[in-house]
């Protein structure tokens, strides 16, 4: 049982340094014209995805100190990630966006898989628990 919450300790604290590396790159000026995505006109719509990629960030962090209790956050982080991924990829929004969206889109559904089925094989619960917070 102490491996399974090691692994989603693990993979819950990758997914906020994740999060953590798509803040620096919206609030970086020019970080994201190296990945090949146009600027936005206005700084808001860097500022607004940076302040939710920092709640998640944290959110997952506080929740990795004691993976078996807060389990809701992570798991429904990973839902989140994985239909992001889904919309982001079958949309096409590589094709506007650039082979930046794709990669973060693949990241995302990779990490949501994982953080779901293993955080969840960490708790005793079921899925349906866990994402009720029972």
């Amino acid at each position: 049982m102490e491996r399974k919450i090691s692994t989603a300790t693990m993979i819950t604290r990758f997914a906020s340094l994740y999060n953590a590396s798509a803040l620096i790159i919206f609030l970086v000026p020019g970080a994201l014209t190296l990945f090949g995505v146009e600027e936005p006109y206005s700084s808001f719509w860097q500022v607004l995805p940076a302040l939710l990629a920092s709640f998640g960030s944290v959110t997952l962090w506080i929740s990795s100190n004691n993976i078996v209790q807060f389990a809701t956050f992570p798991v429904w982080n990973g839902i989140i990630r994985i239909i992001f991924a889904t919309v982001a990829i079958t949309a096409g929004y590589h094709n506007t966006m650039g082979l930046f969206i794709l990669l973060l889109a693949l990241g995302d559904l990779l990490i949501g898989i994982l953080t779901v089925s293993l955080v969840k094989r960490a708790t005793t619960k079921s899925l349906l628990q866990i994402l009720k917070n029972n």
